[in-house]
């Protein structure tokens, strides 16, 4: 049943996800000719003082892109369901509802970590082209925060979503909304680096917002 539920979750967001995986690939090589054009067009030294001692962040373009994806995944796997009264059906499947909803989220978080993966790749290999490898390095703590906010937008999407009051829905998107403002809080290479440990325990404790929300609405369509 567990392979069933996770390719059932795989059908309805691949194409979501293809799309984002362009759009990934699209910006990196945007951000790679846009680093090339500006060593062409500018001094080196130029461009090392921007990005060292400045802060210049020559990737910001992928400052929203787990955000936006995160968001998008939540939508693509939720709505339909709702939408089609199906999720109800599916929770009542003979399996417990906690880890029903850890299947299905399970499978929206695999695909927006492997994009994200994607990027803590494919940046510090761009930048190690022009920069010494410290230097490229430092945009994996920098990243991070901005995965971590995409992962809370997809959590707190299906939430939203689950969620069967709208008092209870303004209070979770002003709660989500500080805290993934919180992660983008950061300006230059590593600001949040000390916060980290923080964030990152952060973000698990939020599942337990999903499964509440999954409780009321399989409470609510019983």
């Amino acid at each position: 049943m567990i392979r069933a539920l996770l390719f059932k979750e795989w059908l309805k967001i691949r194409w979501f996800w293809a799309a984002a995986l362009a759009i990934h690939v699209a910006i990196f090589l945007r951000i790679f000719f846009d680093i090339r054009g500006r060593i062409g067009a500018e001094h080196a030294e130029m461009v090392w003082y921007q990005t060292v001692h400045l802060g210049t962040l020559l990737y910001s373009d992928i400052r929203y892109l787990p955000l936006l994806t995160g968001l998008v995944l939540a939508a693509a796997q939720f709505i339909p369901e709702i939408l089609g009264r199906r999720l109800r059906l599916t929770l009542h499947l003979p399996m417990h509802r906690d880890s029903m909803l850890l299947i299905c989220l399970a499978a929206g978080l695999s695909g927006l970590l492997s994009l994200c993966f994607l990027s803590a790749v494919s940046i510090p290999l761009i930048l190690a082209k022009t920069f010494p490898i410290p230097v490229a390095l430092s945009s994996l703590p920098t990243m991070l925060p901005w995965i971590l906010a995409g992962v809370l937008a997809y959590l707190g999407g299906v939430t939203l979503l689950l969620e069967t009051t709208w008092p209870r829905r303004v209070l979770l998107i002003f709660v989500f909304s500080i805290l993934i403002a919180l992660h983008y809080s950061g300006r230059g290479y590593g600001w949040l680096t000390p916060a980290l440990p923080w964030l990152i325990a952060l973000a698990p404790l939020f599942l337990a917002a999903v499964f509440e929300s999954g409780r009321r609405f399989r409470q609510r369509g019983a």
